[in-house]
């Protein structure tokens, strides 16, 4: 074992994957109820963002349509964000000022969930499909992360998974993984006549969002292990008995103190 070093001199253990079971193992048999484990999926399952490269396909292909226009808008208004033009113009100004950190990651998360709006659901599945595909999804999962997921399955430990991309996206990135979609927290756009609609359906799923998303779907919130590589994953990773950052972000560093018991997985 060894560590990561944090300024002021902190250290965060740097375990591999045996180690980390062994800690699950041992805090499996404590117990009364049945446990789960909670995973963040961006950088965290997989390499890369899937909700990003889902995003910059719609923007490549100039994918927004009217139903997004004025939501859009107003959004752009409420943050400062200048732009002309319509659905499309907008949507790219907005993604260029999340970039620049212009623009709150969380209400981003958000808008690219809502963007499309007027979007048929399979539509919007035979896109997550192809851009899965081109973005060759398969050989970015983590498989320092695979014997744990095995282990969840021989032990009948129930695994969730809370996202801030789009729920669309999430659901096909995960099911590889044998993730049931009931199990799963996402950004995810309300629906009206069958299309997507220009707001949240639910909840947004960042930061503390994740956790009261998380007891939604798992009221008994006893969450054994948990793994996130963001800074807004930190209140996730504090309700684990063992928390494990996996290639941690700078931002998730900086808070790493203020979660109790953090180990960083070797992968």
């Amino acid at each position: 074992m060894t560590a990561a070093h944090l300024d002021g001199g902190a250290t965060i253990p740097r375990e591999s994957t045996t180690d980390i079971l062994r800690r699950i193992e041992a805090a499996h048999g404590t117990y009364a109820t049945r446990p789960a484990l909670a995973f963040d999926a961006d950088g965290t399952l997989w390499e890369g963002d899937v909700g990003v490269d889902l995003f910059e396909a719609f923007l490549a292909e100039r994918c927004a349509r009217l139903e997004a226009e004025a939501a859009l808008r107003r959004e752009a208004e409420a943050f400062g964000v200048a732009a002309e033009g319509g659905a499309h113009e907008i949507a790219s100004a907005l993604y260029a000022a999340f970039n620049a950190e212009r623009y709150p990651e969380d209400r981003a998360f958000a808008m690219m969930a809502w963007a499309f709006a007027g979007w048929r659901e399979d539509e919007l599945a035979a896109l997550v499909d192809r851009v899965l595909e081109e973005k060759g999804h398969a050989g970015r999962i983590r498989p320092a992360l695979l014997p744990i997921l095995g282990w969840a399955r021989s032990r009948g430990v129930p695994v969730y998974v809370v996202s801030a991309s789009p729920r669309a996206v999430i659901e096909r990135a995960v099911a590889r993984l044998g993730v049931a979609p009931e199990r799963i927290a996402a950004m995810t756009p309300a629906v009206h006549e069958g299309r997507l609609a220009p707001e949240l359906g639910a909840p947004a799923t960042y930061g503390e969002g994740k956790t009261r998303a998380l007891e939604r779907i798992f009221p008994e919130l006893a969450v054994l292990a948990a793994f996130g590589d963001s800074a807004y994953d930190a209140a996730l990773l504090r309700t684990a008995r063992v928390p494990v950052a996996v290639s941690p972000s700078p931002k998730l560093l900086a808070v790493a103190e203020t979660i109790p018991g953090l180990v960083l997985l070797a992968t």
